[in-house]
């Protein structure tokens, strides 16, 4: 009996598919957008032997390999995720939350807020309090050795998309709202102690009901690009009216609107990694340029900060510096000079000659990451500035406290541990040695 046509049809219909998804995950012929947001790193291929046979790594790996590299894989993903947004609302991504509006948060913030974060760091706010109060006590001890080698020190307090605009977020956040707030408990303290510092998480909320354009994007969770000119030019002037420095006036020219939002307004929206964009209002990504004079200085710029120094690393304010060092969680390097560009801090070889050559040390946090408080910086650079010799030990612990602040460093260290049976600390140490013999011989090199 003849088979129908349209059941012909179907069967090479559904086998071209499957013979292009088999090619594409050969070949990889079609380029495909990547996918967006954090994402594992393939791990490196397994042999096949008895032994990862036998404990099932070997077949972990195909298992996981095979996953990756399906073709189209992206693009089902999205489609996917688009299907569960557009008829349940719902974000296959845990770190982002909806709010109203269609307001887009990021989840380590909200859990801020909450006190989430205090009482799962520190159990309670007293203790929080405490640790604050120490940890301002050692910024007073680094403005006192930064200022005794010509080097002054500002810090910026970043505000948060979730302070600012809590009135968006989702309902079951916003009634859990914490009554304390650890970086306004910062900002009090760095007030009593005379620290210079620019408080913009109060400033943001003054702004709020009168600006024209939203100061967090709907879809960004980092301040939005069209208050960078602001921010650029409140931090020349705070630094005028600090140390007498004569720097640049912001010259905006067009506030640029656009539904195309540039990498941090739309941050968000990106790591949904959904088939289609969002419908969402025109935002200014504006241009500006600095008005330069002749009369005025150069300082060289130290930046220790999280991420919310990115928009300005990528805009013009930098060019106000002589040179220019951005630490970002005092670990990776960016910068004006080509030979620290891309790499990772050093506290026993670059970290001296950057920080010998700073005019200016610029600190920039917001809320989640002052509970890693600077992630080490000041401790590292009291240390480093006392200009004593290292003991072994000294240098061991330095090297410590480096790695658990790179956090897929400190992975890597669990998982080495878990898998030769030592304990974690043991593995800390091993690795701190190896790395401190590896830097003395990259120091005899050169």
């Amino acid at each position: 009996m003849n088979k129908k046509p349209h059941f012909i049809i179907q069967f090479v219909c559904i086998s071209a598919v499957l013979a292009a998804i088999l090619l594409q995950s050969f070949t990889h012929i079609v380029k495909m957008n990547p996918l967006k947001g954090f994402d594992k790193e393939e791990q490196p291929p397994v042999e096949l032997s008895f032994k990862t046979y036998y404990d099932g790594s070997y077949q972990d790996y195909l298992t996981e390999h095979a996953k990756r590299n399906t073709g189209f894989r992206e693009f089902f993903i999205r489609l996917y995720n688009q299907f569960s947004y557009s008829c349940f609302r719902q974000i296959n991504n845990d770190n982002i939350k909806e709010g109203r509006n269609h307001e887009l948060y990021l989840k380590m913030y909200l859990d801020e807020i909450t006190g989430k974060t205090l009482y799962s760091k520190y159990g309670n706010v007293e203790e929080a309090k405490a640790i604050a109060q120490q940890n301002v006590e050692e910024t007073l001890r680094l403005i006192d050795t930064l200022h005794s080698h010509g080097t002054k020190f500002l810090f910026v307090f970043a505000p948060s998309k979730t302070w600012v605009y809590p009135e968006n977020m989702p309902k079951a956040y916003r009634k859990q709202i914490s009554d304390f707030s650890l970086e306004e408990y910062y900002i009090q303290l760095f007030k009593e102690n005379g620290i210079p510092h620019i408080d913009f998480l109060n400033y943001f909320r003054s702004l709020k009901s009168d600006s024209t354009y939203p100061l967090y994007t709907l879809t960004g969770t980092h301040w939005a690009e069209a208050t960078i000119p602001m921010i650029a030019d409140s931090l020349y002037r705070k630094m005028e009216y600090l140390w007498d420095y004569k720097l640049p006036k912001i010259n905006y020219k067009d506030p640029n609107l656009s539904t195309n939002y540039s990498i941090q307004d739309g941050e968000l929206e990106a790591s949904m990694n959904l088939l289609f964009p969002l419908r969402k209002p025109a935002v200014p990504n504006p241009v500006f340029e600095l008005d330069d004079t002749k009369d005025r200085n150069h300082p060289n710029l130290l930046v220790v900060g999280d991420s919310y120094f990115v928009q300005l690393r990528f805009s013009c304010f930098v060019d106000a510096f002589n040179h220019w060092d951005y630490w970002k969680y005092n670990r990776d390097i960016s910068s004006s000079r080509p030979e620290f560009q891309g790499k990772e801090v050093k506290w026993l070889t670059e970290a001296s000659q950057v920080l010998e050559e700073a005019d200016i040390v610029l600190a920039i946090f917001t809320a989640p990451t002052l509970y890693n408080y600077m992630y080490g910086f000041a401790n590292s650079a009291i240390k480093l500035y006392e200009k004593k010799v290292l003991s072994a030990s000294e240098m061991i612990d330095l090297t410590i406290e480096r790695i658990k602040n790179n956090t897929q460093w400190m992975q890597a260290i669990e998982r080495q541990a878990q898998e030769q049976g030592i304990t974690v600390e043991e593995n800390l140490v091993r690795n701190a040695k190896y790395v401190i013999e590896q830097d003395e011989k990259k120091k005899q090199q050169q």
